[in-house]
């Protein structure tokens, strides 16, 4: 049995949370969101960021903190 990663790439964690990467990448800039940053790469603690999502989805309007929605492509 392979071991869950702890810490996943942009990439990895769109492809768990059902988020676009740019949205990811957004979210890396929002205080208490919890990404590491080494150089240019950005690491998510999973189990973190899925405690951080679900914490922010009480009571919000369908948008998250730090996100521009009209920035979404259309």
């Amino acid at each position: 049995m392979q071991e869950q990663k702890i810490l996943l790439t942009v990439k990895e964690f769109a492809a768990v949370s059902g988020l676009g990467e740019t949205c990811i990448r957004q979210l890396s800039h929002v205080e208490g969101f919890p990404a590491i940053r080494n150089g240019i790469k950005i690491l998510i603690h999973r189990r973190a960021a899925d405690a951080w999502l679900a914490e922010q989805a009480k009571g919000m309007a369908g948008s998250l903190p730090g996100v521009d929605p009209s920035s979404r492509p259309h």
